[in-house]
């Protein structure tokens, strides 16, 4: 009896965590605009000199490298200018995400 008991609760736990498996799998960008993949680049102030941080990404992961909102990233892009990027920016360089 408590065997049955038991594999009838681990049936139901296994249906009602498979109901929500679709959800968990939606794409985040549903309904976006697509920019297509970014680059994220760093300036150093002093010399001048341009190096890759991030090539050909996702705006997904570049804005959460950069710690910056994915919309206003899109958006910027979008316009035709780069979005900047906080997180790497200090007093010593400037970082950028720009479109691919």
């Amino acid at each position: 009896m408590r065997i049955r008991m038991a594999l009838a609760l681990a049936a139901a736990g296994t249906a009602a965590a498979m109901s929500f498996a679709p959800f968990a799998l939606a794409d985040v960008n549903v309904g976006s605009v697509d920019v297509g993949n970014v680059d994220v680049t760093v300036t150093d102030i002093a010399s001048g000199n341009t190096f890759s941080v991030l090539q050909n990404v996702s705006v997904q992961q570049a804005a959460q490298v950069c710690q910056v909102d994915v919309d206003v990233v899109t958006a910027t892009l979008l316009n035709g200018q780069s979005a900047k990027c906080n997180s790497k920016t200090n007093n010593h360089q400037k970082a950028w995400i720009k479109k691919h």
